[in-house]
């Protein structure tokens, strides 16, 4: 085998990696969810850690984090992929799309140093600011690079335009129902459990659209790029 082609069989493992790590991250983050709603609650409503004790809370933080690491690697693939060519601009929203996620796991980490706290604390919210900032920067990173992507056609126009509908829903639906009802609350469960498909969708997109077959059967609708 060649350099160059040891080369591109690295990158195409890579990528299906990161791919396959979004959507087991999904996977993992909706039954974590699931199981929040239906345990027993162990302390009232108004505390952070609800439904969980501040003991149990510490694992399902860890687990959480495992799952945002996770959803953080599909992003980094989709980043690394062709979706969108080489530019200043697709840089630096990738860069903020990667950043972001990645902030998330030490955001639901910190988490357990306010564990006994009531959910309307000021140190609560302090310590949630690290996911929320995460967040934020994740959701415009992800929108940025939709809008370059469907521009440029470099992938079917369905999974160009993954990147710009998670951004946009996790801006405008979860954001806003999760800080109403609350993480915990049915509403935001479904959300959050939307988005978490979404991610998911984004490592099959970039498993298909970046292996050697993905690559022939998506020609035609690169070739707006010449």
């Amino acid at each position: 085998m060649d350099p160059c082609t040891r080369v591109r069989t690295a990158v195409t493992t890579l990528l299906r990696r990161c791919g396959l790590g979004a959507i087991a991250g999904a996977a993992l983050a909706i039954l974590g969810n699931a199981f929040l709603f239906v345990v027993n609650p162990a302390v009232p409503d108004d505390r952070l850690s609800y439904p969980l004790s501040p003991q149990a809370y510490v694992p399902m933080q860890l687990f959480l984090a495992l799952t945002q690491a996770l959803l953080a690697a599909g992003v980094v693939g989709l980043v690394c992929s062709d979706v969108v060519r080489p530019s200043r601009a697709a840089r630096i929203l990738g860069g903020l799309a990667v950043v972001g996620m990645l902030l998330t796991v030490p955001g639901e980490l910190v988490l357990i140093l306010v564990r006994r706290a009531a959910g309307d604390a000021s140190s609560v919210g302090t310590a949630s600011s690290v996911f929320g900032l995460g967040a934020l920067l994740a959701d415009i990173g992800l929108t940025g690079i939709g809008v370059i992507a469907l521009r440029q056609r470099r992938w079917p126009r369905p999974w160009a335009a993954l990147p710009l509908v998670l951004g946009i829903f996790q801006l405008f639906v979860v954001t806003p129902v999760s800080i109403a009802f609350g993480f915990a609350g049915v509403a935001s469960n479904v959300v959050i459990g939307i988005a978490d498909v979404l991610t998911a969708l984004i490592g099959v997109a970039v498993i298909r659209l970046s292996s050697p077959a993905g690559q022939v059967s998506r020609t035609g609708a690169r070739s707006v790029d010449a």
